[in-house]
């Protein structure tokens, strides 16, 4: 059953909603450039903070901008990471002078495209550093804390930030600090039912009702495992201890003890009652208080969402004199506000293998190659359905919806064009992609035609050999750009077995090589069936991965396929 949604055109509501906060901030927020929010006043010379992340999770992350909180955000789409253009205006917009700091979640989506705006800041000469959070103990061990996600230990984390970034002179003090949050935060999530995304009204997974998912994303995505259903209490207790045992194996940071003074934070991520929320808390605090820990302050309620998901999490900063201090300076936003805290301290003051090289048989010339993009996208658009349900299986849905749109910027950008070179509609396609997309997809996707696009520079004619090395510097790039390798469950999978082959068959005619491309891609997204998802946000599933192809591999057999059928009519 579809999930009913309050909404005029579902594809549109990350601009609209953005619109709507706008709106919500009564003058002190403007909407910059595509789809950013920034202050109207950040004072010259000040260290900037910018956050961001994928909308569909109001009020963060774009509610926290505001007075003493960040300078601006860049949104992305629903559940999807704002694009590098997106990124980059951001940035332009809160730069003062002295320097970005990026504050945002650990999700590879997120890190490739603000990792590229970043670097087309750095080429404007704007300062920029990053700094992610990963607060969810349950997403990996604390020995890979590079590796898990970012979830509702955002929002003290933020707050703590923003407050520092008021004072502090540089952006590597800010730096130190954020991270030193992110540190001292940790935090553990679970789901009794699914949220939906508003172009599908489907839900992102399913869940049986007497189950709760344990470890569950911002996202979506289903937790790292099932749980029997419980009581309030009994889940209270078992959420506790994970965040407890945490840090005590972590050798980074000191674990809890009698005396230590924490932050407490109860988020509800969307349908769990603001009641539900309450029984937690008063459970919480028994334990809390059993163990000795002071809870300096408390936030509960829906900050941190994932449209109605009905789940609930638990996030502790453990706080010491600096960051109490910056936790105590007042904020006003529209996702959280608080008051100056009486008789508080003053926040301190700043402190494989290459392609052959011989001549190929006949090729395309620039015409066919525009006609068979054309054909590819078209292609894509129609396969939205299938998918959607391959990225439902693993993640939270949406790959789909994310490729159609990437598609459908794609026949714009080639609309009614004539190019000179093979490596203009390739170019193109990887320009518009990542524009328009966001989230991983747009990044892997986007560089796939962008690498084909620099190895094919001035080509009249695409053929086998070309083919062969543009497909070899697409996987170099892709596997660059966001750390995956073959074998990790992900586009990869039929993109590596694909361009291995077109190295092999590139003196072969281009119509007889994309056959055995197409094979060779088909084959890889097969095999991705019996493997273990170790990156992207499957990777939390573990064994539950096997049986399901990859949706970004079945991406790349249907893009191959195209191309051969285009080739071969």
């Amino acid at each position: 059953m579809l999930n009913k949604k309050l909404v005029n055109d579902p594809l549109k509501v990350a601009d609209e909603l953005l619109d709507g906060l706008v709106e919500a901030y009564d003058g002190e927020c403007v909407k910059v450039g595509r789809r950013s929010i920034v202050k109207t006043a950040i004072p010259q010379g000040k260290v900037a903070l910018l956050v961001g992340g994928g909308s569909g999770h109001e009020p963060i992350y774009h509610g926290l901008v505001g007075r003493n909180l960040a300078d601006g955000a860049a949104c992305g789409d629903i559940f999807a990471a704002p694009t590098p253009d997106i990124v980059l205006e951001a940035t332009r917009a809160v730069n003062r002078g002295n320097g970005v700091l990026y504050l945002y979640g650990n999700y590879a989506g997120d890190v490739m495209n603000f990792d590229i705006g970043g670097e087309d800041a750095v080429d404007e000469g704007i300062d920029v550093r990053t700094v992610l959070i990963w607060d969810d103990v349950c997403s990996a061990p604390h020995t890979q804390k590079n590796k898990r996600r970012g979830v509702a230990g955002l929002v003290p984390i933020v707050k703590i930030a923003g407050a520092a970034s008021q004072s502090v002179k540089s952006l590597a003090e800010l730096e130190r600090i954020a991270r030193k949050a992110v540190l001292n935060t940790r935090s553990v999530g679970v789901s009794m039912s699914p949220g939906s995304i508003p172009a599908t009204g489907k839900p992102t997974f399913d869940i049986d009702p007497d189950k709760i998912g344990l470890g569950m994303g911002i996202h979506g995505e289903p937790g790292v495992a099932e749980i029997p259903m419980t009581t309030a209490d009994d889940l209270t207790v078992k959420m506790l201890d994970l965040i407890f045992q945490d840090f005590i194996v972590d050798s980074e940071v000191e674990e809890l003890r009698a005396g230590d003074e924490i932050v407490f934070f109860v988020n509800s991520l969307g349908a769990t009652t603001m009641m539900e929320c309450l029984i937690a808390l008063r459970k919480a605090k028994q334990v809390l208080n059993a163990k000795g820990i002071k809870v300096y302050d408390t936030i509960v309620g829906p900050l941190v969402t994932c449209q109605e998901m009905s789940g609930i999490s638990f996030s502790v900063t453990k706080l010491d004199a600096e960051l109490k201090g910056y936790w105590n300076l007042p904020c006003e936003s529209v996702c959280y506000s608080k008051m100056e805290t009486l008789g508080a301290a003053v926040a301190p003051s700043a402190p494989a293998p290459v392609a052959a090289s011989v001549p190929s048989g006949p090729g395309f010339d620039v015409n066919q190659v525009h006609e068979m993009l054309r054909q590819v996208a078209s292609k894509i658009i129609a396969a939205e359905p299938i998918l959607t349900d391959a990225d439902r299986a693993l993640g939270d849905g949406d790959h789909g919806l994310g490729m159609q749109r990437g598609m459908e910027a794609v026949l714009e950008a080639l609309s009614g064009r004539t190019f000179a070179t093979v490596d203009e509609p390739f170019t193109e396609m990887g320009k518009a992609m990542m524009s328009s997309m966001g989230g991983a997809s747009g990044v892997v996707f986007g560089t796939l035609f962008r690498s084909a696009g620099r190895e094919l520079k001035g080509r009249s004619v695409l053929d086998a050999a070309g083919l062969a090395v543009s497909m070899q510097s697409a996987v170099e790039s892709i596997q660059q750009r966001g750390g995956a390798k073959p074998g990790d469950k992900t586009m990869l999978d039929a993109l590596d077995p694909a361009a291995r082959r077109a190295a092999e068959v590139a003196s072969l005619p281009l119509t007889e090589a994309l056959k055995e491309v197409s094979d060779a891609a088909t084959a890889g997204m097969e095999a991705s069936r019996d493997m273990i998802a170790t990156m992207g946000r499957a990777k939390t599933l573990g064994e539950r991965s096997i049986g399901h192809p990859d949706a970004g591999a079945v991406s790349i057999a249907i893009i191959f396929q195209t191309m051969r059928d285009y080739a071969n009519p």
